[in-house]
């Protein structure tokens, strides 16, 4: 069985987000980035699946400019077994990239894809649900645990009001949550082995999927900075305020 988990390329989380100055998008100087976290719990829950001898082959793809190359080297550092770089250097929405991974999943035969549940940075949570739906198969959400057993899939997933417990079969779509695995460490041999591996690539237009966009950024904006907060000398005062202002509530 093949696992195919896609990996996005994302700003470092601890680094501060700035906007450029015109609005028109992030401001990437001096950034630096790193895999998608989320990704990563997908790519050592799919090494640990081959590892036990429940998946033969481990394939990771990403989306993007020849940048997204080095984030899968790093893929096929950490024990993948193939990597595949889709090129592209137009702006993609969620559902350009879940058309793209669709194609790639029906044509490297995937019967079971693994994504991090969002990418840091535009937190939408939108191309697993996307990629479920165009593939057709069944979708587990949130997962933070997760078996595979023969043809079947268990998964104990996080909800907004706790945790469920969720079965199917294979093929299946699974997004991960950060607990569900800790990331293995890449030595720095695996790493100089991966850097001279040849990473094949296909440009988008050849997988012959949809690219049209149907939606574009118009601007970015900074949220309001939070008003500074004030010192009551009682009860008495923070309930007549309360009763005045209705902006302090």
């Amino acid at each position: 069985m093949k696992i195919l988990v896609p990996i996005k390329r994302v700003i470092d989380p601890s680094f501060k987000v700035r906007l450029k100055p015109d609005h028109s998008g992030l401001d990437m100087t001096y950034m630096k980035m790193v895999m998608n976290p989320y990704d990563e719990a997908a790519l050592e829950t799919a090494l640990q699946f081959r590892e036990q001898g429940k998946a033969t082959q481990v394939l990771t793809v990403s989306c993007g400019t020849e940048e997204s190359v080095e984030t899968l080297r790093t893929t096929l550092a950490m024990g993948a077994d193939e990597a595949l770089f889709v090129e592209t250097r137009q702006a993609m929405t969620p559902l350009v990239v879940a058309r793209l991974l669709k194609a790639v999943a029906v044509r490297e035969e995937c019967a079971l894809v693994l994504i991090g549940r969002q990418g840091m940075g535009s937190d939408g949570n939108q191309v697993g649900p996307m990629l479920a739906s165009l593939l057709g198969w069944p979708f587990v959400p949130f997962a933070e645990t997760l078996t595979l057993e023969g043809e079947k899939v268990r998964a104990r997933c996080k909800t907004d009001h706790g945790f469920e417990t969720l079965e199917t079969t294979l093929p299946t779509l699974v997004s991960t949550e950060l607990r569900l695995a800790v990331p293995r460490y890449v030595s720095m041999p695996n790493l100089m082995k991966a850097k001279k591996r040849k990473i094949p690539s296909v440009a988008a237009e050849a997988l012959g999927v949809d690219m049209d966009m149907n939606v574009a950024i118009v601007q970015l904006r900074a949220p309001p900075e939070r008003r500074r907060g004030m010192v009551l000398p009682d009860a008495a005062t923070l309930v007549q305020r309360l009763r005045t202002d209705t902006q302090t509530v």
